[in-house]
Parts: C-alpha cells; sequence; structure tokens
C-alpha cells in the first residue's frame, strides 16, 4: 500500500530522465526492475546513456541543476525532477540514490513497504 499519486510522479520522473539520455544510446533502452530488500521496496531505472560522472553523481540531486553536459546538449527540463524525487521518497521514508554503473545511469528508488 502507498500513495499511488506519489509513486506514479517518481516513477514518471524517473522513467522521463533515463528516455532522454537512452535515446541517443545504444542500445536506447531503459530497464526498470523492482524487488524486496529487507522493509522495503527497490525499484531501479537504468539506462544505457553517457552516465553520470563520480563529481556530478554527488550534485545531480540540488534543486535546478543542470550539468554543463545537459545544458550544452540543449537537454529538457529545470534541473528540478530529482531534487523533487528524492524529497518526495525520503518523506516516505525512503531514499532516492544514483549507483556507479559501467554504462549509463542507474538510480534506485528506495520505499518502505506499508
Amino acid at each position: 500500500r502507498g500513495d499511488a499519486h506519489l509513486l506514479k510522479q517518481l516513477m514518471v520522473n524517473l522513467i522521463d530522465n533515463a528516455a532522454k539520455y537512452a535515446a541517443a544510446s545504444e542500445p536506447p533502452v531503459v530497464h526498470v526492475s523492482a524487488k524486496p530488500v529487507d522493509r522495503f521496496v527497490e525499484v531501479r531505472v537504468c539506462d544505457h546513456g553517457s552516465g553520470i560522472s563520480d563529481g556530478e553523481r554527488g550534485r545531480i540531486f540540488r534543486a535546478f541543476h543542470k550539468s554543463a553536459h545537459e545544458a550544452a546538449e540543449s537537454k529538457p527540463g529545470v534541473g528540478l525532477g530529482l531534487a523533487l524525487s528524492r524529497r518526495l521518497a525520503r518523506e516516505q521514508g525512503g531514499d532516492l540514490v544514483c549507483e556507479t554503473s559501467v554504462s549509463g545511469a542507474c538510480f534506485v528508488l528506495k520505499l518502505p513497504v506499508v
């Protein structure tokens, strides 16, 4: 059980972001998976885009943050989606993190099982 509207907003933000970066990748695919871990559900949204550097990974959850690479490529958005998504996840007792990935980016949404 949970807030369906909240979950929808979180998933739209994560999948929309991944789709932007997967569009020009090879393969142009977004992987979404979910599994129970302890008293949580972990939802992973991963793409095969250009990835996120270690230095950038610490800043991507700041409101209005867009990397120089994103700005140069004119990716749509103002840089609020990840900041909002992390805040919403934490307000529900969960979290949103960006894991190190061999290729592309992999975001893990962790929400408590109610």
